[in-house]
């Protein structure tokens, strides 16, 4: 049973290792004292372990601290610029592709259309492009790069690194981890988009310190990463947050690409929002958009119909009114299920601003439970359009602080 002992006095290590390097993470700097104070871990263990962190190259001494009565510390911090990570949010017209240090700030990052590219073979070499194209940029060693963290459009299983569906391109079970993987020769690590900016906002945005909430990601389509207890949630078979096809009283035509009507997406998402001021131009009945558009149909935009509620277009603000209260009405739901301390939301839709969240918070205050919003906060994600990239970067950062010896060859 000597393998038993061994094993078992690796994984206590391991287990040490990564609370004491959340420890400088979250709190640093700090001292081996208030590190030893905060765990419960004894001295000794925290010294040895804090050099074997030391040695990685993972956190640094950093000045001296205040004396509590004997000598004056050294204090430790994470050491932020010693390995990057590459982010990549995959979305369904375009991938933006970025670097970050150990704190999630983005070195470079490019952005690249997907153009009328569909199949599997066709992204996955635009998105190795901007790959390759921050790398080039970034001047990093090899070395530095501790890997690739991805979030894709659609279901995903993370634990295998497969995109199990992505409806805007209509592929199933493409092996997107083996691809990367394989072609960089580097770690790789994928999710739900909506599930890895929420993972990122749990690490590095305004749900730091929050155990339940849930992250609304509104763009091209709505998707959403929820906290329950403080762990992400994927649910059974990895469908977990797909709020977009919740149903709604939207009375639009359009059919959703689930294939089925009426799906909170087709009436509140980039495109529909898009499509539905298109047809009031087209019928006469959003002249100022129109105006503003040159008269060009395809010009009306999300981004004009913002500028165009910002001047006081009557029907803009309307519809954008429209769509944050279907978006509220759908809230309402899960908020009465899953009663959160947050709801933050992100993605392009977002930036509508006051114009979405007005009709969003009256439409949850009329809907929802009195006693599940008197304590909410519902408002825009802390790292706005960053997120993306900053949620797939963390995907790896999770894996590095979970187990930190694994760079200690």
């Amino acid at each position: 049973m000597e393998w038993f002992h061994t094993a078992n006095k690796s994984l206590i290590k391991d287990m040490n290792t990564s609370t004491i390097l959340q420890i400088v993470r979250t709190k640093g700097p700090i001292s081996r004292a208030e590190i030893s104070k905060l765990t419960g871990l004894n001295p000794a263990t925290v010294s040895s372990n804090t050099a074997n962190l030391m040695e990685i190259g993972l956190v640094r001494e950093t000045g001296i601290g205040v004396s509590s009565g004997g000598r004056k510390p050294l204090m430790i911090e994470l050491n932020p610029n010693a390995y990057y990570v590459i982010g990549v949010d995959m979305g369904t017209t375009d991938v933006s592709t970025g670097i970050t240090n150990l704190e999630g700030r983005i070195h470079c990052k490019a952005t690249l259309p997907f153009g009328d590219c569909s199949t599997p073979e066709q992204i996955l070499d635009i998105i190795a492009q901007s790959i390759h194209e921050v790398l080039s940029v970034s001047g990093f060693a090899a070395e530095q790069i501790l890997g690739i963290g991805m979030g894709i459009h659609g279901l995903v299983d993370p634990n295998k690194g497969i995109s199990l569906f992505a409806p805007a391109f209509q592929w199933e079970d493409v092996a997107v981890g083996e691809f990367f993987s394989a072609r960089f020769g580097l770690p790789v690590s994928i999710d739900n988009d909506a599930r890895a900016m929420a993972l990122g906002e749990k690490w590095f945005g305004k749900a730091a310190e929050v155990s339940n909430f849930v992250f609304l990601n509104i763009g091209t389509g709505i998707g959403s990463g929820i906290y329950v207890n403080g762990e992400l949630i994927q649910g059974a078979h990895f469908g977990a947050g797909e709020i977009g096809h919740i149903r709604i009283d939207s009375h639009q035509e359009e059919p959703c690409f689930c294939g089925k009507t009426d799906c909170l997406s087709t009436a509140a998402s980039g495109p529909a929002i898009e499509r539905i001021a298109q047809a009031a131009a087209r019928r006469g009945g959003a002249e100022a958009l129109l105006q503003l558009a040159d008269g060009n149909l395809a010009a009306v935009t999300g981004e004009l119909i913002h500028q165009a509620a910002l001047q006081g277009d009557s029907y803009s603000i309307h519809l954008l009114d429209t769509a944050g209260r279907h978006i509220g009405d759908a809230l309402s739901l899960v908020i009465n299920l899953l009663n959160p301390e947050m709801i933050l939301v992100g993605g392009g839709v977002a930036n509508g601003g006051e114009f979405i969240f007005k009709g969003m918070k009256e439409e949850i205050t009329n809907r929802a439970m009195l006693h599940n919003i008197k304590q909410i906060y519902i408002g825009p994600a802390g790292l706005g359009d960053d997120c993306g990239i900053v949620g797939a970067a963390t995907l790896i950062l999770r894996s590095v602080f979970s187990n930190p010896n694994q760079y200690n060859s």
